[in-house]
């Protein structure tokens, strides 16, 4: 079922008004599954999707899997150390060739044991030698466009997305002393929440809830009242969050780091599903898959720096990330319980210090879902 005219409409204003106001969405944004099987064409099939961190592929034959819209993907790293992406589907009879992450020399069907060698064609298909119409140069898996941008992997499906990292400049400015690129992964995990993708994207991104949400964990860190919005772009939102003055340290931290960035964290969403924490010492980073309207899969990590994997600091950054995080996904699931009712209302948000990523974020994606009249 397609967005209906005053869905579109809706999106259309919010596109095509700079001037609008700020305001919270209505329910069926976050709860109609029309809404959902758009986004997965308009946003997810036409954008670049983060799928992982470079890190979690560091040896050849390597893989990731990630579901994009509704395009099963691997990413790998080939003989060559190259990252690639394919579609994750034997050109047979359409199964799944490999799931979650692992290392092979070639990618086998577990159906029929067609394979496909790391460059995405057809190593063997068994006893379909001299079958007629068969071609096995015509076997080769569809490739996808790959970027990588501070250690993480983007992939293109439809092939026609304007140049990654165009708009990342003014990002890459904040984020320069932190020195993202250099850190690594820590082995990373996958949660489920029973929760819009587009609520999580915006509770990460906004510090208005810090205070309320978090009175024991990130408070007596980073309170509501220091955060200040960074500049934005179409590509991405951003705003720092400042340390309260008697906040332990965070270290060790890069040596390039100022004073103030010792004493703050940076957090980011390069549209549409990467969120990061980027800190002095460790940073955390969600890559959202959404499933269905009410439900998203995430992939969470913890980077950190070289040789910092076992410090006490890391530790602690490791503990904290999953204690905020299990806050954030009660929170976030109760609310997506009132995403029907008739009574959630559209309401102003707070200033752009607090909420303005919100209504960044907002714009991009009735931007990417905004439909010529008639349409």
């Amino acid at each position: 079922m397609p967005l209906d005219l005053e869905q579109i409409s809706f999106l259309n204003n919010i596109a095509g008004d700079d001037t609008r106001t700020p305001h919270s969405m209505p329910g069926w944004y976050y709860a109609d599954a029309a809404v959902f099987e758009a986004e997965k064409t308009e946003v997810f099939s036409a954008g670049w999707v983060c799928v992982g961190h470079h890190t979690e592929i560091p040896k050849a034959g390597m893989y990731i899997t990630a579901m994009i819209g509704d395009e099963p993907v691997v990413v790998l790293r080939d003989r060559d150390h190259v990252v690639r992406a394919y579609s994750n589907v034997c050109r047979h009879r359409g199964m799944r060739l490999v799931e979650g992450a692992g290392k092979a020399s070639v990618l086998t069907c577990p159906y029929h044991a067609w394979s496909y060698h790391l460059n995405g064609t057809l190593n063997k298909a068994p006893y379909m030698d001299g079958i007629e119409g068969f071609d096995k140069d015509k076997c080769a898996l569809p490739e996808f466009n790959v970027e990588e941008w501070m250690g993480f992997v983007f992939v293109n499906i439809d092939g026609k997305a304007d140049p990654f990292g165009d708009g990342l400049a003014g990002l890459q400015s904040h984020l320069e002393h932190y020195e993202i690129e250099t850190r690594h992964s820590m082995p990373t995990w996958v949660e489920h929440w029973g929760t819009n993708w587009k609520a999580l994207v915006e509770n990460f991104m906004e510090g208005y809830h810090l205070s309320i949400t978090h009175p024991f964990t990130l408070d007596p860190i980073t309170p509501t009242d220091l955060c200040v919005k960074l500049d934005n772009s179409p590509q991405f939102t951003a705003y720092r969050a400042n340390y309260r003055p008697d906040a332990e340290p965070r270290t060790p931290y890069p040596e390039g780091l100022t004073a103030d960035e010792r004493r703050s964290s940076i957090l980011f969403n390069v549209y549409p599903n990467l969120v990061v924490t980027a800190g002095p010492n460790c940073g955390v980073f969600l890559i959202l898959l959404p499933e269905d309207a009410g439900s998203v899969k995430i992939k969470m990590g913890i980077l950190v720096q070289n040789g910092a994997d076992d410090l006490p600091s890391t530790k602690s950054y490791t503990d904290l990330a999953h204690k905020f995080n299990a806050e954030d996904k009660i929170t976030l699931e109760a609310m997506q319980k009132n995403t029907r009712t008739k009574h959630r209302p559209m309401s102003p948000l707070a200033p752009a210090d607090y909420e303005g990523t919100v209504w960044d974020f907002t714009k991009y994606i009735a931007k990417m879902m905004a439909k010529p009249a008639g349409k």
